[in-house]
């Protein structure tokens, strides 16, 4: 198993709902894909170095997290039908 971080960027009109909403689907399916989140969280709402979809701000999340090499790319399905996730990126963390 590889472990990762998960940075995305949820539009900044969503509430604390939305934003756990999103959280538990990431959980979702990084458990469903056999792995394990060793931590989630909001960092901050920050503005953007460019508008992304109208918006010029956005709410920070970060997930990380240890699951096989297919995850990643499950997890990048699920976050682009997301219309609450504006941007996100998956990285491999050096071993």
């Amino acid at each position: 198993m590889n472990k990762y971080d998960l940075v995305s960027i949820v539009r900044p009109t969503a509430d604390d709902t939305a934003v756990e909403s999103i959280h538990k689907s990431i959980s979702e399916v990084i458990s469903s894909g056999g792995g394990t989140v060793s931590e989630q969280g909001v960092w901050q709402k920050r503005k953007l170095a460019y508008e992304i979809d109208t918006f010029k701000d956005g709410i920070y999340t970060i997930t990380t997290f240890e699951a096989p090499s297919e995850v990643p790319a499950e997890l990048d399905r699920v976050l682009k039908i997301s219309d609450d996730v504006i941007r996100h990126k998956v990285l491999k963390m050096e071993s």
